[in-house]
């Protein structure tokens, strides 16, 4: 440290000891000044006393008088030239006194100072700056400073030195060239230099070294190109991402329509075939091939409906409505509509309601309901003998929240443990080895558990093969101190998961409903529309039918002005020469004001929205069975006698009595054999 110091004092003291060589230089003029007026004194004095000793003749007032004027000029000649002289040895001592104070200023700091003349060229720099600009005083002192600068800001520095000359200040950066051909940044603080007399002189600044800080600044900079680079991207795909969504949500459209289209008539004939004449008459191998056919047509309608409820979870548009609903109600409800399946294969259903339970909760009962649905109906399936049970409790934890609790519980196949998760993806469908016996899309799962999360729960299974499966489906509540806690005994409604029974003539299945009321049926596809036709005429209504939209708006404006309107419009949505909405605008404004039921095959996005706004009064997809269609009619029909369908309600495949003549009719079919059905689609029915 000391060495250091010494080293770097060494440069002041040879500048100290140069400073005071210009104060000597001008003592010693002065004293000969001095001398000079003196000795020039002597001579004039000397030269009049001699005057005056010499010649007594000479002594006259003009020699006096002219010895004195020349002694005058003399003294004022010699103070004249001395006054000179110094003046000109003044101006370097001043200067020299500037360049100590910059010495000593440059010298002993450790900032990185720098002196530049007008010129641009260095004349005056310290340690701390040569060693950012790596070279050595010597190399530097004396060069100008475009030699040392970047080559592409050459012209910020000749506009820099433009400002100095302006005598502006400024603080800009630069990029420096080190001897060894680094590149450096540098923050430079500039101020213009002037004498006493005001000259500009040239420009004094102070550098700082931020190299580090820029390449900080430039990766920083890069790194926030590089993410909006990103966000672009991301933003990117996710356009695509959606134009793949759009695009896959009108193919999903597009074929669902075009498939539940068929499947209308393929259900609704089926269903006729089943429901009227005499069955006694008929083979029953005819009657299990129409239940064939219906059941096969029922599982296609499903994976249709399995596939677009999916794509909906996926992309966020299934909706949740919860509303108040009675859980005891929901459980019932649902062991009725699978109740056809588990006798079909003759399996006990149970439901067990275990504790108290809430008197309502706030839930959306549509989707539960679908869950438990899917749940059951792969329980049946997997189940050969043994039963199936419908388990429902509401747990409560100790920091007083509760939560629905569903169990499936079956003593089917089972599930191996490696694949209990697997079976939750889509189109995973368990073990092969039992796929060829149990046909399935894999579809059910997934979509069970994407809803049971969509209501903030989850789907979990436990099983083991050859003894059955567990499938456990939790859904919150929230506080438990919100609801009225009964016992389910208070709450089971009179009629719980009774067996219905027919009437041993098929014949009696045909008179449960008669409709009076005219309705007017809009449909381009040919086979729907005698289908709609024969079943609402079987019930009695007075139909009148139309293929295109511009028939539709005729008929019902001619009816309407004649004073005969329709007491209904059964319009699909998708017609050949213009969409069903522009049909129902075109009434409307014509005044027309009777109820129109909007029928379409297409599942889009906010297409039922569509409708209400357009003017419809009523709502319905395709396919429709027998029992959906005449309730429709029946809810605008002046008079009505009995009910659409036998019981009210339909089962989830197809009408109630459909599938209990079928049921009824594969069973004496099976017992009369005494053994089971061979051949390929009769398969199927024992699935």
């Amino acid at each position: 440290m000391t060495a250091i110091h010494q080293h770097s004092n060494q440069p002041f003291a040879k500048a100290e000891t140069a400073d005071v060589m210009p104060s000597l230089r001008r003592h010693h003029l002065q004293r000969a000044v001095w001398l000079v007026a003196l000795v020039w004194s002597s001579a004039i004095l000397a030269a009049l006393w001699g005057t005056f000793l010499a010649d007594p003749h000479i002594r006259s007032p003009g020699v006096v008088l002219g010895l004195g004027l020349l002694w005058v000029a003399g003294i004022s000649a010699i103070v004249l030239a001395g006054y000179r002289l110094l003046r000109v040895y003044a101006v370097p001592e001043a200067d020299t006194g500037k360049q100590f104070i910059y010495r000593l200023i440059t010298k002993q700091t450790k900032a990185a100072i720098g002196v530049v003349d007008p010129t641009g060229r260095f004349s005056l720099v310290n340690e701390s700056f040569c060693e950012i600009f790596g070279r050595s005083e010597e190399e530097i002192v004396g060069q100008k400073l475009l030699r040392f600068v970047h080559p592409e800001d050459h012209q910020l520095v000749r506009e820099q030195l433009r400002l100095r000359r302006q005598g502006l200040s400024s603080t800009y950066q630069l990029r420096i060239v080190r001897k060894n051909g680094e590149v450096r940044w540098i923050l430079a603080a500039v101020a213009p230099v002037y004498d006493q007399t005001g000259r500009y002189c040239g420009g004094m600044g102070l550098v700082t070294d931020i190299t580090e800080q820029k390449q900080a600044e430039i990766a920083l900079r890069d790194h926030a190109a590089k993410l909006e680079q990103l966000v672009r991207e991301l933003e990117e795909a996710r356009q695509e991402a959606q134009a793949a969504l759009r695009a896959k949500d009108r193919f999903l459209a597009s074929v669902t329509h075009e498939l539940r289209t068929p499947l209308t008539a393929i259900l609704g004939y089926a269903e006729t075939l089943l429901i009227e004449g005499d069955l006694n008459r008929a083979p029953p191998t005819r009657i299990a091939a129409i239940q064939t056919i219906l059941r096969n047509g029922q599982y296609l309608l499903q994976i249709v409906n399995d596939l677009l409820e999916l794509a909906k979870s996926e992309s966020g548009r299934l909706e949740i409505n919860p509303r108040d609903c009675s859980l005891v109600e929901l459980a019932e409800d649902v062991i009725r509509l699978m109740e056809i399946r588990a006798r079909t294969k003759g399996l006990p259903l149970r439901l067990e309601i275990r504790g108290r339970v809430p008197r309502r909760i706030r839930i959306d009962p549509v989707r539960v309901r679908q869950i438990l649905i899917n749940l059951l109906s792969n329980a049946i399936k997997f189940t050969e003998s043994g039963s199936v049970r419908l388990v429902v409790q509401v747990p409560q934890t100790d920091d007083g929240q509760c939560s629905l609790l569903f169990e499936v519980i079956d003593t089917g196949i089972g599930i191996p443990a490696k694949i209990c998760e697997k079976i939750f993806e889509p189109f995973h469908r368990g073990d092969p080895s039992v796929n060829a016996r149990f046909p399935g899309t894999g579809l059910g799962l997934a979509f069970s558990r994407s809803l049971a999360r969509r209501l903030g729960g989850d789907i979990t299974v436990v099983s083991e093969v050859g003894l059955g499966s567990n499938f456990r489906v939790t859904i919150p509540l929230g506080p438990a101190d919100q609801f009225e806690w009964v016992d389910p005994a208070e709450l089971r409604t009179e009629g719980k998961i009774q067996e219905h029974t027919l009437s041993e003539s098929p014949q009696g299945l045909s008179r449960s409903c008669r409709i009076q009321a005219r309705a007017l049926l809009v449909e381009d596809a040919i086979e729907t529309r005698r289908l709609f036709q024969h079943i609402l005429q079987s019930a009695g209504v007075e139909v009148s039918t139309a293929e295109t939209g511009r028939d539709a708006v005729r008929m019902a404006l001619e009816n309407h002005r004649e004073g005969r309107p329709f007491d209904c419009i059964l319009l699909d949505i998708n017609l050949p020469d213009m969409e069903g909405y522009r049909v129902v605008r075109l009434l409307r404004e014509s005044g027309y004001t009777a109820p129109i039921i909007a029928l379409t095959a297409g599942t889009e996005p906010g297409e039922r929205e569509r409708c209400f706004l357009a003017g419809c009064d009523d709502f319905a997809t395709k396919p429709l069975d027998r029992c959906t269609l005449l309730k429709l009619v029946a809810k605008y029909a002046p008079r009505v006698s009995g009910i659409p369908c036998e019981c009210g309600a339909a089962t989830g495949d197809t009408c109630f009595r459909a599938a209990k003549v079928g049921a009824r009719c594969l069973n004496a079919e099976l017992a009369r054999q005494g053994a089971v059905v061979s051949g390929g689609s009769d398969a199927n029915q024992l699935q």
